[in-house]
């Protein structure tokens, strides 16, 4: 079964219980790390990975998911505008923009071998894997020449990666998506650390479909599962997101496998991606509990 799966620490309802707090409530996903709203000016940066236990990436699988990460980009910027929120994604990869997989394998063979089943521990072998490509990435970037910092940013991991890449772009959000080529196998997706606050999120996609690729960037920038997975053991959340699946049945983080055009942004995700500032009481009530204290956010259009 192809899966894709959120590494959120406090995820989606397991934070219902803080949700009665007097405080307004801030979610953890939501507006915070370096993917903060889906919102403005916004690079999507890809680097093409090659590993013995996957298909060695061609020039057409190459071709073809670039298209499909253009696809839905254009359809995540389409969303935007529907609902009046300026929004540019640009697509950039390694090396200079010519797409050069690098090689490196997973400690455990796959990713889902190296991931499950003590996800802590897999998460630290996802990192130091990860890690380990974007400094190898960061070979084809320019000595750093910038005069107004002191120390240079030397480029020996995913964080100081994204720091070069906020700098060559003026912008503060840039994501970070590993592509790897399980198109023909049985494999999962992950979105990990989007709740951080000592690490820099990222994203790793095994397929080429559209929707796979725009769900996991909408994980980076705060959006949560709303479809029951394999790992999803306590019934309340289970039946929360039933609800969800029942209440948005064209929602993308809960049907990420149909074809993208058919799938909508639900308001809940809206407001967990920045483009509402509030969630309507209907939802809040729903999926929050009856204590209405949400934390608001400025949203601009």
């Amino acid at each position: 079964m192809k899966r894709s799966l959120s590494i959120i620490f406090l995820l989606f309802f397991f934070l219902l219980p803080f949700a009665c707090s007097k405080k307004p409530f801030h979610i953890a996903s939501v507006n915070n790390n370096v993917c903060k709203r889906l919102t403005g000016e916004v690079v999507l940066y890809c680097i093409f990975v090659d590993t013995r236990y996957t298909q060695p990436w061609s020039a057409y699988d190459i071709n073809s998911t670039l298209d499909s990460i253009h696809y839905a980009m254009e359809w995540l910027e389409n969303k935007a505008s529907e609902n009046g929120i300026p929004l540019t994604i640009t697509v950039q990869y390694h090396q200079n923009n010519n797409v050069i997989p690098i090689s490196q394998d997973f400690p455990r063979k796959t990713l889902s071998g190296t991931l499950l089943p003590v996800i802590p521990a897999g998460i630290r072998l996802l990192d130091g894997w990860s890690n380990r490509i974007a400094r190898n990435a960061g070979k084809a970037f320019a000595q750093d020449t910038a005069s107004i910092i002191k120390t240079k940013n030397k480029l020996s991991d995913r964080e100081r990666l994204i720091a070069r890449l906020r700098d060559m772009n003026g912008t503060d959000n840039v994501a970070l998506i590993y592509f790897i080529n399980n198109y023909y196998k049985e494999e999962m997706s992950v979105a990990i650390h989007c709740d951080s606050y000592t690490e820099t999120e990222y994203a790793i996609v095994s397929f080429k479909q559209p929707s796979v690729i725009a769900h996991e960037l909408l994980h980076l920038f705060g959006a949560w599962d709303l479809y029951i997975n394999p790992f999803e053991r306590k019934w309340k959340n289970q039946r929360r997101k039933k609800m969800a699946m029942k209440e948005f049945p064209d929602e993308i983080m809960a049907f990420a496998y149909r074809d993208i055009d058919k799938l909508n942004i639900s308001p809940l995700t809206q407001y967990l991606i920045g483009w509402r500032p509030e969630l309507d009481d209907k939802y809040k009530s729903m999926f929050f509990g009856k204590r209405k204290n949400l934390l608001k956010y400025h949203v601009c259009k």
